[in-house]
């Protein structure tokens, strides 16, 4: 049977999941408005900074889906 311990900590993690792919899609709205300031101009910064922030986007993302795909709420069946 889950502790409540095992419980709380796994509702954190989630939490701070969200919160990293939060900040990858705010990192991608981020150079891409970088970009259109820019005039247009630094194409490769700015690039960079958009697959970076759309792969940690893409990763915690997944991450997430897995874990709560993974069923970790149910409890163990009693035998």
């Amino acid at each position: 049977m889950p502790s409540e311990t095992d419980a709380l900590l796994r509702s954190i993690r989630r939490w701070l999941i969200l919160a990293t792919f939060a900040i990858g899609v705010g990192v991608v709205a981020i150079a891409d408005a970088g970009y259109i300031v820019s005039n247009y101009q630094d194409e490769l910064v700015f690039a960079v900074g958009g697959v970076a922030g759309g792969a940690v986007a893409l990763l915690a993302g997944l991450t997430l889906l897995s874990d709560l795909g993974s069923g970790g709420d149910r409890p163990e069946p009693s035998e």
